[in-house]
């Protein structure tokens, strides 16, 4: 998604990968506890979409992670919380596969409260979509569309936002196979003016036919950024965490998701069993750390002269681990407790493409397959020489083990 951060300053950017682990409750979400469409949204919404609305509403579900039985066996307190839609009668389900993440006890919540246990039959990580199965029968379900949506076509969201359940939302699609501009986020969406927020990943995106177009991903605030800005990304829940920056600016909202339809390539896959993990070095660095760095923050530091990304945590037993790169430490502080020194590796390219920073290290990865090796160009200590150390990728899996600093 881009190799260059000038990309990014073509607009502030704020992107929240919607996960209910940081529900946002209070963010001018208009719900309705009757589950009809507010008056305020129904200058988009057709009476079509209020028919599509009641008749699928039963096909969407509430998506929670929950603790172990040990520690609480009903799910009273999820870790976290999306939204899920059957699209057959015998119980299979699609949702964003951010949702699933790192989970190890899924329940799937119907209309009726009833709960089931879910299983996870594929998924495809880089497009954040996964296909899931519950047990149960003469579920209702939602079709999938024939063929791809067009822009300007009506749309409805269902999702759990907010503290609700099974709540509707409507917009219109103002885009096809729009991109995110960063690799940790899905190619090809659609971008539509709907009002989502976190806790609605994973829910559908019908058209006024009740067809499923689309699988909810990720929010974007564009804004016109004042002079000496920079753009901010934010990822809440279970997605690496990097800081949004205050604009003054008009700030505009758009709602993505990933495309889905009858005949998709993406659909087929993860039925017969695709389970595709992003892959990673298994290592991370702090918010301020990610972007904007200078040549005089690494020659004030004593890392050299070039710049690259810097990381400050390493997974243990991971890839970088396992390879022996070595995270930035400060040495040396000042009065006022500001680092003058420090010691580790300077990613400055990968496979020979030069890296600065972030987001062009994470497109360079991600254009890899796990599994893959790749050969870093490393400054250590701030040596004069440059090393090139090869590292095998492993699936994101591997950031849930123990991390050391």
């Amino acid at each position: 998604m881009n190799l260059a951060a000038a990309r990014l300053s073509v607009w502030s950017l704020t992107a929240l990968m919607l996960s209910g682990v940081t529900l946002l409750s209070g963010s001018g979400v208009a719900q309705s506890g009757s589950g009809q469409l507010r008056p305020a949204q129904s200058k988009v919404a057709s009476a079509a979409l209020n028919s599509v609305f009641d008749k699928s509403r039963s096909a969407a579900l509430r998506i929670e992670d929950c603790p172990p039985v040990a520690e609480d066996a009903t799910c009273k307190e999820p870790n976290g919380i999306g939204s899920g839609v059957l699209i057959s009668a015998d119980g299979s389900v699609l949702t964003a596969y951010h949702v699933v993440f790192g989970s190890t006890r899924l329940v799937a919540v119907t209309l009726d409260k009833k709960r089931y246990p879910i299983t996870v039959v594929g998924f495809d990580e880089p497009h954040d979509l996964a296909l899931l199965k519950i047990n149960i029968a003469g579920a209702n379900f939602v079709p999938l569309a024939p063929q791809t949506p067009k822009i300007g076509q009506a749309a409805l969201a269902i999702g759990n936002a907010g503290g609700g359940f099974l709540q509707p939302k409507t917009g219109t699609l103002l885009g096809l196979d729009a991109e995110a501009g960063r690799a940790d986020f899905p190619p090809g969406t659609l971008k539509l003016n709907a009002p989502l927020a976190p806790g609605d990943s994973g829910g559908p995106i019908l058209n006024d036919s009740g067809q499923l177009i689309g699988i909810t991903s990720y929010i974007r605030l564009d804004t016109a950024p004042t002079a000496g800005t920079a753009p901010g990304v934010q990822s809440p829940g279970k997605t690496l965490p990097l800081p949004a920056v205050p604009v003054s600016a008009a700030q505009q909202f758009s709602s993505y998701a990933v495309p889905v339809t009858a005949g998709s390539p993406l659909l087929a896959q993860v039925r017969a069993g695709l389970k595709r993990e992003a892959p990673i070095l298994g290592i991370s660095t702090a918010p301020s750390l990610t972007e904007g760095l200078t040549a005089r923050f690494f020659r004030d530091l004593g890392l050299g002269e070039r710049v690259g990304y810097v990381f400050t945590q390493v997974v243990k037993g991971g890839p970088a681990d396992l390879a022996g790169l070595r995270p930035l430490v400060a040495t040396t502080f000042d009065d006022k407790g500001v680092p003058t020194h420090a010691t580790g590796d300077v990613i400055t390219a990968v496979d020979g493409q030069p890296v600065t920073d972030y987001l062009e290290f994470l497109a360079a990865i991600r254009s890899h397959q796990v599994g893959d090796q790749v050969t870093l160009t490393v400054v250590r200590d701030g040596g004069t020489k440059p090393l090139s150390i090869p590292v095998k990728l492993a699936p994101r899996t591997v950031s849930l083990g123990q991390v050391k600093p």
